[in-house]
């Protein structure tokens, strides 16, 4: 077996041999296994061993990139001299600084779960076919897709700067999705958990909300377009706010003015209920890490404080360019890392502080208004607008929820949304890699269904 440690030394060495003096390794040791049920038959499952080194290098800096699966020496000696070759054609960047210094790195805990390392591909399978049982049990649920997908993984990341780190990580995530029919009404109801551990009660919520919503969604209403309070459960708002805020604040497209939060550092952009929080040391949460994908130590910031803008998020690049240090929040995937991308900017996991309002005190407060479940249309980060389709949503009429709403629109400026929201509740969960409460937004435009 390779010692990764030993193998990213190494190659930053000869980088360094070939007359370059910033270059950053990843090596990654990682497997994946999945399972994916379609209408209630097995579509696939895989098993992926996933072994490679990446090697970024920089001259006058201009940035090269190659990477190469498994760890024959012979083969990363290679990569690493394409990487330079790349580099050394390009054009010189002057708004590059440096790579980042060594710095003291604080140990996350719950990075890594022996039992998810141990699941092969018969476990996955079972679990989705669980999954799927829970999710269709109900005689007016007619199709059921489901899926498990694990990864296991061993990264160590070294730069020329004296930067060796090392981390293992682990990642668990499932979805559900059941189809009811009653006469000619069909709808279908969502669900999914994600965490870094093997959690086997999560199935059980996930198969159960899944089903339940989607008996729910059978009786269905219109609503009339107009201005309506919308409460958003969270896994509407961790999908939601995860686009909006997490790519809003990125200091790339502030840089280059691609974002509508680009002059808005120190200005009020939310209610004093909106407090948002980047943090990547949360125990056993998909986006955390002990060190980001530079080998930056990981550590939490406040991004927006009672409705004010505080913090962009920076990688080297962009930290560089002005100045400062970077916020640790370069990426290099999802929930275990993978050596075959190009680091970018992206948040661990964001949090949305949590209120004191129960979900059923939100819906008593709303006489006539909306409650959305979840959208899958993402805002325009460029103008801050969002419109999208209420996939799952539901009328709220004198202060309870009535039936499901088919075909009917959303549509506000983020920095409405988030300056509207009025009550926010008590209870968070992970959705998206974000911990959110349900959020009441006091209005927003509803385009009626037909």
């Amino acid at each position: 077996m390779a010692d990764l440690t030993d193998l990213a030394r190494k190659t930053v060495d000869l980088v360094m041999r070939l007359g370059l003096s910033d270059c950053d390794v990843i090596v990654s040791d990682s497997r994946f296994v999945s399972a994916e049920i379609e209408k209630g038959s097995m579509k696939q499952s895989s098993a992926i061993a996933d072994p490679g080194v990446g090697v970024r290098v920089f001259a006058k800096g201009c940035s090269g990139y190659s990477y190469c699966t498994g760890f024959d020496p012979v083969v990363v000696n290679k990569t690493a001299r394409a990487a330079v070759a790349q580099a050394r054609a390009g054009t010189e960047d002057p708004d590059f600084k440096g790579l980042p210094e060594r710095e003291k790195i604080r140990k996350v805990d719950g990075l890594y779960d022996p039992r998810v390392a141990r699941l092969g591909p018969d476990d996955v399978v079972e679990a989705a076919i669980t999954l799927a049982e829970i999710a269709g049990n109900d005689k007016s649920i007619t199709s059921v897709n489901a899926s498990v997908e694990v990864g296991i993984g061993h990264v160590v990341l070294a730069n020329s700067n004296g930067i060796v780190a090392s981390q293992r990580m682990t990642g668990f995530e499932i979805g559900a999705e059941a189809v009811s029919k009653s006469g000619d009404e069909m709808f279908s109801g969502i669900d999914g958990g994600w965490s870094r551990k093997f959690e086997p009660r999560m199935s059980e919520a996930v198969g159960k909300n899944a089903r339940e919503h989607a008996i729910k969604g059978l009786k269905s209403t219109k609503v009339e377009t107009g201005d309506y309070p919308v409460i958003l459960d969270p896994l509407a708002a961790g999908f939601v706010l995860g686009a909006a805020i997490g790519g809003g604040v990125n200091a790339e497209s502030v840089q280059r003015k691609r974002s509508y939060l680009t002059d808005k550092l120190g200005s009020t952009i939310g209610s004093e209920r909106f407090t948002v929080t980047d943090d990547p040391g949360i125990k056993w949460a998909s986006g955390s890490y002990s060190f980001d994908g530079e080998g930056v130590p990981g550590r939490r910031k406040k991004i927006v404080d009672k409705g004010v803008l505080k913090q962009f998020i920076h990688d080297s690049y962009t930290a560089g360019k002005e100045g400062r240090k970077s916020t640790g929040n370069s990426s290099r995937g999802g929930s275990v890392w993978t050596f075959r991308k190009l680091p970018s900017i992206s948040v661990s996991n964001l949090v949305i502080s949590p209120g004191d309002s129960s979900v059923d005190e939100m819906l008593a407060e709303t006489k006539d208004g909306v409650y959305l479940r979840i959208t899958y249309d993402h805002p325009n980060l460029v103008t801050g607008e969002f419109s999208g389709l209420m996939m799952e949503s539901y009328k709220i009429s004198k202060g309870e929820l009535g039936p499901s709403i088919r075909q009917a629109t959303l549509g506000t400026p983020l920095v409405d949304m988030f300056k509207n929201i009025d009550l926010v509740g008590k209870y968070s969960r992970f959705v998206f890699g974000v911990k959110t409460p349900a959020i009441r937004i006091s209005k927003a435009r509803i385009g009626g269904s037909t």
